[in-house]
């Protein structure tokens, strides 16, 4: 395998993309690539070709001269089966070379004995493809040049310069809400996929698929496998097609030739470009790669974000491994030390390795499960005596442990955000730490203590003008007066919230309120208050996929019904809760 050593963490010289094949070996031929002989200008292939060069007219503003492109011979290059990826300098026309911006080049191989039609067609359906993307998580093509009756088909990509997510990680030690905030970029660029009016498979989802860029956000990357997926007339998912179809002919598929190739060592499915250790059962099996398909890989991306592991590391025959996939084997989340720590983020990763696709959650889904997981984006390239952006880790880390109920180690390091931060700067940290302590210690009963964190905490915020923390603190207080009977001054409190939460457009801290309302009513002997503002709050935190707020919500209406001797529905609400708190971990 093939690795650049990283001069240091920011500016890691690795490379940008994995060939679709997911084999890799040295290239060392940085000023074109390999021609092969050239296209035969038979009747048929000229047809088939000018039909793709039609095709790649109606892209022409995204076509470049290769004379605007200079490849850097000192660069990073990787090399698969069927193309190698190179870092170049990219200048508009009439522009100096010192006006250039890096870019990636994915030039695909063309050799004696690859079907003249289908090489153009895949290169035209790629071009295609991505010209339609615009997504903060996806890479952005640039434009591309051709010379296809040469073998020259070069698709110009944004260069993002810490390499992939393997990579990435392997180049320093990195705390767990920077690992899930890879994570979570990784859904939502597969939901902006899977989401579009014709929803789009990616076909070879993994982490050697992933960049990271400038920013430390996750770029998925790589589209030689991905396909159009359209209902057939039958109303189900039907096979997908290609953009372009209707103009040329897609690629030749057939789902049932599918071989395991060894190529160095990485082990690689042939039919569609998959790599073997990601792939999912069906499509090893020879069924069509459909958006579940993207699932249960994005499953395996989890896995290594968050262990820095690939699929099976101990195997290395082809058999073995194959048979692994076929079973449906995949390793217990739960037993890995850093997953063990999340609980929602392990039962995710269970639920996406279902070996009935259709038992797999849908990317929406998936989205709202790891959006409450605590995050912060990596801080590779900030000072390490960078205080304030340290402190923002900290109280990620504080935050997942309060999570998971592990209190003593919360209060250790939203404690630790008070000492370092001095006085002046980071109040906004300052003002969290105590919001945080405040709800730590109201979990343990201490609410004397936490009323005292609430207080000092709205106060700082009231004096930098942060509103949203205002309210989080009038709601923390508001459930503080709750547990101590305090109902007049919980209502107030609850009510002062919910005006700025609306204010703000705060549906979830809006949705938060009802359900402490709810409480107050309930206690109060308001029954039919509580009932409207537990079902006003559930209807919110089903809209906005909060698991948590919405199980709180249906415990709340099933101690409403308890107490009015509604008993059947009291069971039915209070049975919803336990299992979404099974689900996501809450004990």
């Amino acid at each position: 395998m093939l690795r650049f050593a990283p001069k240091s963490r920011p500016q890691t010289p690795v490379s940008h993309l994995r060939a679709a094949s997911g084999d890799q070996s040295p290239g060392n031929n940085h000023d074109g690539i390999e021609q092969g002989p050239s296209l035969t200008a038979t009747g048929e292939s000229i047809r088939k070709k000018l039909s793709a060069l039609e095709r790649l007219d109606k892209l022409s503003r995204l076509r470049i001269s290769s004379g605007e492109i200079k490849v850097v011979p000192s660069g990073p290059c990787k090399s698969g089966g069927k193309a190698e990826v190179v870092q170049a300098k990219f200048r508009k026309a009439f522009k100096f070379w010192e006006d250039k911006k890096l870019v990636a080049i994915k030039r695909l191989k063309y050799h004696k004995g690859l079907d003249e039609h289908r090489f153009s067609n895949e290169f035209v359906h790629e071009v295609e493809l991505m010209a339609e993307l615009s997504h903060d998580n996806i890479v952005r093509l640039i434009g591309f040049v051709e010379d296809l009756k040469n073998g020259k088909a070069w698709i110009i990509l944004s260069w993002e310069p810490n390499g992939n997510v393997s990579e990435f990680l392997a180049t320093g030690k990195w705390e767990i809400p920077e690992r899930i905030s890879l994570i979570q970029d990784t859904f939502d660029g597969l939901k902006y996929l899977h989401t579009r009016q014709v929803p789009i498979c990616h076909g070879d989802l993994k982490s050697l698929n992933i960049l990271v860029s400038s920013s430390y956000r996750a770029i998925i990357t790589d589209f030689g496998s991905a396909r159009a997926i359209r209902e057939s007339e039958e109303g189900g998912a039907g096979e997908g097609s290609r953009p372009g179809a209707n103009s040329d002919p897609s690629p030749e598929k057939d789902y049932s030739r599918i071989q395991v190739v060894a190529t160095g060592n990485q082990l690689t499915l042939t039919g569609p470009a998959w790599s073997l250790r990601w792939a999912p059962p069906e499509v090893v099996n020879g069924s069509p790669q459909e958006l579940p398909s993207d699932i249960w890989s994005a499953g395996w991306v989890c896995w290594e974000v968050m262990t820095n592991k690939l699929p099976f590391p101990e195997l290395q025959r082809v058999p073995d491994i194959t048979l692994k996939v076929v079973q449906g084997e995949v390793p217990s989340a739960s037993e890995d030390e850093q997953l063990s720590q999340i609980v929602r983020l392990c039962s995710l990763m269970t639920n996406c390795w279902a070996l009935d696709p259709g038992d797999r959650p849908s990317v929406s889904q998936c989205c709202d499960e790891v959006k409450w997981v605590p995050s912060l984006p990596p801080l590779g390239g900030v000072p390490s005596e960078s205080k304030v952006v340290t402190s923002l880790l900290v109280l990620q880390m504080g935050r997942m442990h309060y999570a998971h109920a592990r209190y003593e180690d919360a209060t250790s390091l939203f404690q630790q955000v008070l000492r370092v931060t001095a006085e002046g700067e980071g109040q906004n940290e300052n003002a969290a730490a105590l919001y945080w302590l405040g709800n730590v210690s109201a979990a343990q009963c201490k609410y004397a203590e936490a009323e005292a964190s609430y207080t000092q905490a709205q106060a700082m915020y009231a004096r930098i003008g942060d509103d949203l923390g205002r309210a989080n603190t009038l709601q923390g207080l508001g459930g503080v007066y709750h547990r101590q009977s305090k109902l007049v001054e919980a209502e107030a409190s609850f009510t002062s919230a919910q005006v700025i939460f609306e204010a703000l457009g705060d549906h979830q801290g809006g949705a938060n309120t009802l359900c402490g309302l709810g409480h107050i009513y309930r206690v109060q002997s308001d029954y039919e208050r509580a009932e409207e503002s537990f079902t006003q709050a559930q209807e919110i935190y089903t809209r906005i996929g909060d698991g948590q707020g919405l199980a709180n919500t249906l415990q709340g209406l099933g101690n409403v019904y308890r107490v009015q001797s509604k008993l059947a529905e009291a069971e039915e609400r209070c049975n919803q809760a336990r299992k979404i708190y099974t689900r996501i971990g809450d004990d």
